[in-house]
């Protein structure tokens, strides 16, 4: 991954501890390295990339709420898309055969270091044509897929779920607005029952596409969400992810996607009032999603640059996924007209 842009912050200070380095790259084999250089692009695992001579690598210390089964599922979807020629990265297995280096507390893994760009924002809205081309593409091919699962996130995208949990908490109140406003609203979105499901990314947010110098996909990052769902859950958390301006929304951002998601012909079998229902409904849960770590302080990374605590953080992105959704919601009946054109 290089060449990233608008980098998320990381969650350590001072001086990282790379006493894992020297293990991890006899265990897998990787040659003299470059000293690491920390990825700040994602919220759950802490991130590394390396140079050796044998060439760039991506390791991965995961968090504790995965089971290491989740590499084995990741390398099987994506060895499978690679011969169907998708592009996704590859995990490196150890002399043993193993996809995993235990040491100390932590579970490493490695995997190849694709080339190219990935941003937090797209550059322009041809970007996002191009990653909602890639999405139809990718769901054209996982629709022929059939794969059992060692290991899901618990309740991952399972939003009833997660409103029930919410609803267990006894907020204080310096939460007590955003607790209520989510219990009240988020049952309003819930999609009807019997949707179709088939195998999904599951977290296909910008920052996850690459792109060559020209603007041009070529290929998709994280391998650790896919999932059994519907395919408007797939794409309300996409639209989401690409649309947001901060608190609002650019509906051309919206709309520039689902042209290029149109070219594979998927866009025809969707019903659009249920695509714009998921963006608002995902948009929601992943407000209830901050909101739960809230209270429990446990899983987010946070940027201590920022914020005093995680629990700030988690506060204000809690907040601000609420204003995403009621931005979403102003400009519904808009987006709604013109899908129906493309």
């Amino acid at each position: 991954m290089s060449g990233i842009g608008s980098p998320l912050p990381f969650d350590f200070t001072g001086s990282p501890d790379l006493a894992w380095l020297d293990p991890l790259v006899q265990h897998f084999q990787l040659g003299e390295p470059e000293p690491p250089q920390p990825i700040h692009i994602g919220l759950i695992h802490q991130t590394w990339q390396l140079t050796t001579a044998q060439g760039s690598f991506i390791a991965q210390r995961l968090h504790p709420i995965f089971d290491p089964a989740v590499t084995e599922d990741g390398q099987a979807i994506s060895q499978w898309l690679k011969q169907q020629g998708f592009p996704a990265p590859q995990f490196r297995r150890a002399r043993d055969g193993s996809l995993h280096l235990t040491w100390a507390e932590g579970v490493w893994r490695v995997m190849e270091c694709l080339p190219g760009s990935c941003y937090r924002t797209p550059p322009s809205w041809s970007y996002l044509e191009q990653a909602g081309a890639a999405v139809g593409r990718l769901h054209q091919l996982l629709a022929r897929f059939e794969y059992r699962f060692r290991f899901q996130i618990p309740h991952f995208h399972d939003t009833a779920h997660i409103w029930r949990q919410l609803q267990c908490y006894s907020p204080p109140a310096e939460v007590q607005a955003e607790w209520e406003f989510l219990v009240k609203t988020v049952p309003t979105l819930f999609l009807p029952s019997g949707i179709p499901t088939q195998i999904i990314h599951g977290d296909l947010k910008f920052s996850n596409f690459l792109f060559d110098e020209q603007g041009q996909f070529v290929g998709l990052l994280d391998l650790d969400t896919f999932m059994y769902h519907n395919l408007y859950i797939e794409l309300g958390d996409a639209l989401r992810s690409w649309g947001k301006q901060g608190e609002t929304v650019a509906a051309e951002a919206i709309l520039a996607g689902l042209r290029g998601y149109a070219r594979s012909g998927k866009l025809r079998a969707l019903q659009p009032q249920l695509i714009l229902q998921g963006v608002q409904l995902i948009t929601l849960e992943l407000a209830m999603r901050f909101l739960q770590d809230w209270f429990t302080d446990s899983y987010w990374n946070w940027d201590p640059q920022r914020y005093p605590n995680r629990k700030a953080h988690n506060l204000a992105r809690c907040r601000q996924q609420i204003c995403l959704y009621q931005a979403f919601k102003v400009i519904t009946p808009q987006l709604l007209e013109a899908i129906h054109t493309l």
